[in-house]
Formats: C-alpha cells, structure tokens, sequence
C-alpha cells in the first residue's frame, strides 16, 4: 500500500492547485483501490476529487473537526482506478475564514 499525506493551508476565498501534484500517489500505476480521509480545522472547505476524467467526489464538504486525522473515521471517498490514472484532488474555501488547515491523507491499494 502506498499513502501520502498533505498538509495545505487556504486563505480566505480561495481554490487550491492539484494537492497529489508531484505526490507519490498522483499516478497510479497498477490497478488499484484509492481511499481518501480528510479534516479541517474550520468549515466551509469543500473537495474535487478527480481519477483522469471522471469526476469521483464534486464539492463535498469536509468535517471541521479539529486537527487531527483518524483513519477510518475520517473517511471521505473510497474507489477503484484503473493503472495509468491520474488522480487531481482540490480544496476550496467557501466561509471566508481568513486560514484554514486541512489534512489530507490517500492510500492506494493494488489488486
């Protein structure tokens, strides 16, 4: 199994770039199941989730509830991708929280 976890910081009113950009996990290069967890320390971010073209979670709210990860609990998308995959994921601020901590962990599975 392969996981990375981010970190990212969003200003107030603002869309993040690809957060898996250079990440271990941002090609997946075997038939594999992709899980996703993710928390933030205010309300109002919201999530993409992208594997190529398909779009796997659009707009979801992510849980405000506090700073610390706990895998399962904290589970936002779980699914299978095919090799060659590239998978894109991006935070949005919506509240206008002037700084919002999000924590962000992917494990990628082969089978």
């Amino acid at each position: 199994m392969r996981s990375s976890f981010n970190q990212a910081n969003l200003a107030a009113s603002t869309k993040t770039a690809n957060i898996l950009s250079g990440d271990i996990n941002e090609f997946v290069t075997q038939r594999s199941m992709v899980t996703v967890y993710a928390i933030s320390s205010a309300s109002g971010v919201r999530m993409n989730i992208l594997a190529s073209a398909d779009v796997v979670v659009d707009d979801k709210e992510i849980l405000p509830i506090g700073t610390s990860l706990i895998i399962p609990d904290n589970l936002i998308d779980s699914f299978a991708v095919a090799a060659g995959t590239r998978l894109a994921i991006t935070l949005r601020e919506t509240a206008g929280a002037s700084t919002t901590d999000v924590l962000l962990a992917v494990d990628v599975q082969p089978f």
